[in-house]
């Protein structure tokens, strides 16, 4: 189940899989690099050949994470700068990305391999074997779980899942003392480079 934040929680979401999709939308910096003949992009074909084929997934990585990236950073940075003392990034690739170390608490949400199938063939209408390709095609929901500093059940119903949430967000609040002290020492150079991203943004690069 997905538990979106209410605005209570206050947490602004970066959230990977939405950049993923904007990037390869026409106009944006990572359009060309999927489709630069026929102007469109079949995204269940896209998704079938991806998780079956693990050269055509590490090439199309390669192609679109440093888009991603760079927007996950400065939507990050855009946050900080608006004042935020925490923002979460939501990805499903945080450790085979290599973005693991660049977040201060780690939250896995957590199902058993068994239900983490079934929802998926649910809710992407897909088979038995495509659901189990594309969970083959990420480190496995046990490892992670032990990587992890917080792990939310979600093998349960959404209110359980809600009730784990609401359990854990007072957790993850910093002191307004440490969040204004980090504040003022990095508004400028975050401003700077925050700058610079949005320039390069504009210009597509």
């Amino acid at each position: 189940h997905r538990i979106n934040h209410p605005p209570d929680y206050d947490f602004p979401i970066v959230d990977a899989d939405v950049i993923a999709r904007e990037v390869v939308l026409p106009g944006n910096p990572g359009y060309h690099i999927l489709d630069p003949v026929t102007g469109m992009i079949d995204r269940p074909k896209l998704g079938a050949r991806v998780f079956s084929d693990s050269s055509a997934r590490e090439t199309i990585n390669k192609a679109t994470h440093p888009y991603i990236r760079i927007e996950m950073l400065r939507q990050l940075l855009g946050y900080f700068l608006l004042g935020h003392s925490a923002i979460i990034y939501d990805t499903p690739l945080l450790f085979e990305a290599g973005i693991a170390k660049w977040v201060h608490i780690i939250m896995v949400v957590y199902v058993p391999v068994e239900v983490q199938k079934e929802r998926l063939i649910a809710r992407d209408q897909i088979t038995d074997i495509a659901a189990q390709q594309r969970i083959d095609s990420q480190m496995s929901i046990d490892k992670k779980k032990e990587l992890a500093h917080i792990v939310i059940d979600n093998s349960g119903t959404k209110e359980e899942t809600r009730a784990n949430v609401d359990s854990i967000v007072g957790k993850l609040r910093p002191s307004r003392i440490m969040v204004g002290a980090t504040w003022v020492v990095l508004f400028w150079p975050a401003a700077f480079v925050y700058t610079g991203l949005n320039v390069l943004k504009w210009l597509k690069l």
